[in-house]
């Protein structure tokens, strides 16, 4: 059997259980590999560690109880946390609440929608490439990374004959290398043409797909409240919307994006029907 096929069949396996606390060695042994040659295989395949990719389904799983009206004492025990503290902390560093403001918070049905379904051809932009520090990975955590950024170094005559008067800007997470874990984000407009490219900025080629389209609650104004609906309703799609469907898995090799344009902004999630 392909190794392909055999992580297939780890990735089935777990969606197959979702609430069981799954171990790394419990699905190394289902396919009689050494914990490290498992590690490995995982890793290379999804592009995830298997210890995060088991931890997001784990706190995914707690949140899912969460959002249910189960008590933090009783999803604690239950997902496999020994003390209420180590679950409160493990659970807030993953989504940035603790489990009652979580409770509260993503109850609101803004956040809990089902998408629409759109296809885009394959499209260029132009932008900015930022790097996060070394050891700042968690992408959930860290979406619309542009706000706050500093941009002066391009003239704003030379952004606006880029991108046009009225931009569409994406921001997307890219991981060129999955091997070496290299992570940057990119910012900037769509293009009709890469004539002209201000220096600082480079290209980005996003291939054709077909995505689930999630409208981000509008900030009013507020950046900082855009910020965090944005990263709320990305928290949401991965921590509640794929893993409870039936119907849809992410494409793979598909780039997840922020889409801004005139005041709206979307997340587009690359999907494929299972």
């Amino acid at each position: 059997m392909k190794r392909s096929d055999n992580m297939e069949q780890i990735l089935a396996y777990i969606d197959a259980h979702p609430d069981k606390n799954i171990t790394v060695g419990e699905l190394a042994a289902l396919l009689d590999y050494s914990f490290y040659h498992f590690c490995h295989a995982f890793s290379s395949y999804t592009g995830v560690p298997v210890a995060a990719y088991l931890r997001r389904r784990r706190m995914a799983a707690a949140a899912r109880d969460l959002l249910s009206g189960k008590s933090s004492v009783s999803v604690a025990a239950a997902r496999g946390f020994q003390t209420l503290s180590g679950f409160a902390k493990a659970f807030r560093k993953h989504y940035g609440l603790s489990p009652s403001e979580y409770q509260k918070e993503l109850a609101d049905e803004r956040f809990r929608i089902e998408p629409e379904f759109r296809s885009l051809a394959s499209f260029t932009a132009v932008g900015y490439r930022l790097s996060p520090p070394q050891g700042e990975s968690d992408v959930l955590n860290a979406g619309a990374y542009w706000m706050g950024r500093e941009f002066a170094f391009v003239s704003p005559e030379d952004y606006r004959r880029l991108s046009g008067p009225e931009p569409t800007e994406i921001g997307a997470w890219i991981q060129p290398d999955r091997n070496t874990g290299e992570l940057f984000y990119f910012f900037g407009p769509v293009v009709q043409s890469t004539d002209f490219i201000p220096d600082g900025l480079e290209p980005l080629e996003v291939e054709s797909a077909d995505y689930a389209v999630f409208p981000v609650p509008p900030g009013n104004g507020n950046m900082t409240l855009l910020n965090e609906n944005v990263r709320r309703m990305w928290k949401y799609i991965f921590g509640e919307w794929l893993p409870q469907n039936k119907n849809y898995r992410t494409a793979e090799g598909k780039i997840d994006l922020e889409v801004y344009h005139s005041g709206r902004t979307s997340l587009y999630v690359p999907v494929s029907r299972l």
